[in-house]
């Protein structure tokens, strides 16, 4: 079958005419792409800020998890080699270092500003003694306090449990 320029310029004509057109355009066009991004720029604009408002609390949760992890590795350290390991709190710095009890610093923390106090009772000098069978010599508690007057209290109990309360 052969086709003459009429019928070729006929055919492509009607594949372009308007109707058609819009069938082949599959593009945004630049006012759908610029209402994209205004609403996206205005979400933001209400998220960071409730975001902000709750970064003193998952920093108290944060930071108190971590303490509880230290707290696991210490007593799993102290079972594992059948030396005493410790933890020693300066509240007033705000820090906390993990060592042998009668040695060398293995790590110091530093809690983040958004803690704003630290209390440590029942421990004497400040300092967490686990024994080789993973038991505390002293029982206490350490209660943290974020910007937002947010409370966690992390209890060592005499066997070495921790319980977190808010």
């Amino acid at each position: 079958m052969e086709f003459s320029i009429t019928d070729i310029k006929m055919r492509l004509g009607r594949l372009v005419s308007a109707g058609d057109f819009q069938f082949l355009s599959k593009g945004f066009t630049l006012a759908e792409l610029l209402v994209v991004v205004g609403i996206i720029a205005f979400l933001s604009l209400l998220v960071i800020p409730a975001f902000r408002m709750f970064q003193p609390v998952l920093q108290l949760s944060g930071s108190t998890q971590e303490l509880v992890d230290d707290f696991h590795y210490i007593q799993q350290l102290t079972i594992t080699e059948q030396k005493e390991y410790c933890l020693q709190f300066f509240p007033e710095d705000k820090k906390y270092q993990l060592k042998e009890c009668e040695g060398e610093i293995i790590r110091e923390k530093i809690f983040p500003a958004e803690i704003e106090s630290v209390s440590v009772s029942g421990f004497t000098d400040d300092e967490v003694r686990y024994n080789p069978y993973g038991a505390v010599k002293e029982a206490g508690t350490i209660i943290l306090e974020n910007s937002k007057n947010s409370t966690k209290t992390v209890s060592v109990k005499p066997s070495g449990f921790i319980k977190v309360t808010d």
